[in-house]
């Protein structure tokens, strides 16, 4: 998580250097330089050229790839409701470009089967906690529709799946989330990072809001890169990956968005 924090710090530190890099604006009358530093920072805000906020809403999430039925018992799948929250920022490269970070904390996750002797096959849900970074996403800014996409990584929090005992009683298992007792070559738990991309759509409303939606896709194997399973002497790696259709509402704090 700091290393995370860390980056998106250098993310915007290297925005302002880039809108910095602007030519100087000179004042043709008295031909002296009119711009520092100090005055250049001060007025970035007020121009409303870097942009920061919060963003708060739901998805709906799900897993895909050929061998959840290797470690559910079968590979029947369904979209689980979700939430996200976390802080955005926008910066302003040209006028109608913007690069856009994100930083939000992110729950995911699917409906899926288990199975035991006892219980026989049974619903569970498998619920997973991101913090989602999306470090840098070119964003088409015209008329107060934005349209972006860029990559994201992930650091896994927490992870559990519900379970039934021999009862019949249905508890919370965290021992997919791993823990350093389990060997990787015996359990299948999951990845601590995950990477994938995201394409999103956004409108701009009045007081400060906009609402918009998503779509992410993950490349990384979830679940740990030791598990898996031979086939003709070679091992295949557990291919099963995140996606989620996300549902989102942003408010601005910095002033108002110029819709241009």
């Amino acid at each position: 998580m700091k290393q995370i924090t860390n980056i998106l710090i250098a993310f915007c530190c290297c925005s302002f250097v880039f809108a910095q890099n602007k030519p100087e604006t000179q004042n043709p009358k008295q031909n002296t330089e009119i711009d520092t530093t100090t005055k250049f920072r001060n007025t970035l805000f007020k121009s409303g050229s870097v942009l920061w906020g919060i963003k708060a809403g739901f998805s709906l999430s799900n897993i895909y790839g050929s061998d959840i039925d290797y470690v559910f018992a079968n590979n029947e799948t369904n979209f689980q409701p979700a939430f996200h929250l976390g802080i955005w920022v926008d910066t302003k490269i040209e006028k109608h470009l913007y690069l856009k970070h994100e930083l939000l904390f992110n729950q995911k996750g699917a409906g899926v089967t288990l199975t035991d002797s006892i219980n026989g096959n049974y619903s569970a849900q498998f619920k997973t906690y991101y913090l989602d970074f999306f470090p840098i996403s070119p964003t088409l800014y015209f008329k107060g529709v934005q349209i972006y996409t860029g990559p994201y990584i992930s650091a896994l929090i927490d992870a559990q799946i519900n379970r039934k005992d021999e009862t019949g009683k249905t508890f919370i298992d965290h021992s997919i989330f791993g823990n350093p007792s389990q060997f990787e070559d015996k359990s299948k738990y999951l990845q601590k990072m995950d990477f994938g991309i995201e394409v999103g759509l956004a409108y701009q409303l009045p007081y400060s809001l906009s609402i918009g939606a998503k779509y992410t896709h993950g490349f990384f194997d979830i679940f740990q890169s030791a598990n898996g399973y031979i086939i003709s002497g070679n091992k295949h790696e557990i291919k099963i990956y995140n996606r989620a259709f996300w549902l989102s509402v942003s408010y601005l704090f910095n002033g108002k968005r110029k819709i241009e």
